[in-house]
């Protein structure tokens, strides 16, 4: 079926399965019908709880979303105090099956503050990881590289996979990556490994001096598995356990890490630009300002 619209003059066309879109577009399910036309779950790793976690009511509509990376009880008042009905956590805060809601317990009065105030939680986490442009491309932005490639490629979309091998275009000292990453991520502490000289001078068959940086594994949030055993002159990640970063010195490879989400919150600002193109005007997106990683320098 086709209705037409007269405007100032002219005609124009809608079908019924435009006007309906217009009438649905606000509601729950077409926004994230929308989000993940950016990154669909099925890049996510299937361990991961992603999608929509928090649904108050089966009808409500999206008119503000706060962007965060944790949903914590400040970013939670946050965003009702700035009358957002929907919270895009890209952590997911809810992970492990529960048998009771309790006020004790910090996590459980998250979940009833956003029931009560019929608040609807969504998480993307590893979509966002494996998608191209995603939280991984993002932190490789600010290097300049002649080649960049998934560490494990998605078998459902070209270019989307976990992690990022990325190859300089020209070999870089350590000393003026870590500077490099340190002003793109915003923090003024790195925690850095260097990696084991004998080891370094085995394992480089083309002769590159010290810590002279050519290949970069790269992997958002916690990288140890994800990167052990990748052949890369220089690993970046949030963390890694003591042990692996041990392994991975001896090995010969140098690491840098940030802490978990200084890797990841950057991102936020670019993402919401991103989805706002994605799914339009009729929705205003935020993000968050209480959110922020635990631990701090001192």
């Amino acid at each position: 079926a086709v209705v037409s619209s007269q405007t100032s003059g002219s005609f124009k066309l809608f079908s019924t399965l435009q006007i309906n879109t217009f009438i649905e577009k606000m509601k729950v399910r077409e926004f994230i019908r929308r989000l993940e036309m950016y990154a669909p779950l099925r890049l996510a790793e299937g361990w991961d709880n992603v999608g929509l976690l928090l649904e108050p009511c089966c009808d409500a509509k999206v008119k503000k979303v706060l962007a965060t990376i944790d949903l914590t009880e400040k970013v939670l008042e946050e965003a009702l105090e700035k009358k957002c009905d929907f919270i895009l956590s890209y952590h997911p805060p809810l992970f492990h099956s529960f048998k009771r809601l309790l006020q004790k317990n910090a996590k459980d009065r998250i979940v009833m503050k956003c029931i009560s105030n019929s608040v609807v939680v969504y998480s993307p986490h590893t979509s966002w990881d494996s998608v191209n442009p995603g939280v991984n491309d993002w932190i490789t932005s600010c290097l300049d590289y002649s080649s960049k490639t998934p560490i494990t490629p998605s078998p459902l979309i070209d270019g989307a996979g976990m992690g990022r091998l990325v190859t300089l275009t020209s070999p870089e000292p350590l000393s003026k990556i870590c500077d490099v990453m340190k002003s793109h991520l915003g923090i003024p502490h790195l925690r850095v490994a260097h990696a084991d000289p004998e080891s370094w001078t085995r394992r480089n068959e083309s002769g590159l001096p010290y810590e002279t940086i050519q290949t970069i594994g790269v992997c958002a949030g916690s990288g140890g598995s994800l990167l052990k055993g990748l052949d890369a002159d220089l690993y970046i990640t949030g963390e890694m356990s003591h042990h692996e970063v041990l392994a991975a010195v001896a090995e010969g490879k140098s690491v840098i890490l940030s802490e978990h989400t200084h890797t990841e919150r950057g991102f936020l600002p670019v993402v919401v630009k991103i989805l706002s193109e994605q799914v339009g005007d009729e929705v205003n997106f935020v993000v968050s300002e209480s959110d922020e990683d635990p631990l701090k320098t001192i």
